[in-house]
């Protein structure tokens, strides 16, 4: 696989992702709210299955598909002229 060619998949990738973004999001907004979620994140009461979800769906979305897909679309353009500057600068990003 050429450099080039892994640049578009990590491209796709990405995309895909946002996708992926996109439908978490539709189950997120249509679940249904308790009355008691302040109480469960506050584990003052046991979670329902609403809840729960809807916490890993914000858990995943915030700390770890939002980060994956700019690591990944950054790395999809990068340029060699980019990185020697980065380096020159002594950055890493």
């Amino acid at each position: 696989m050429t450099e080039g060619e892994a640049q578009a998949a990590l491209a796709g990738i990405a995309l895909e992702l946002v996708a992926i973004t996109d439908r978490l999001q539709r189950i997120h907004d249509e679940l249904p709210v308790s009355p008691n979620r302040e109480a469960m994140w506050a584990h003052e009461i046991p979670a329902d299955i609403a809840t729960e979800i809807y916490g890993a769906i914000e858990c995943v979305q915030v700390d770890h598909l939002r980060t994956v897909m700019e690591y990944l679309e950054a790395a999809s353009r990068v340029t060699a002229e980019e990185l020697r500057e980065r380096f020159e600068r002594g950055g890493s990003r």
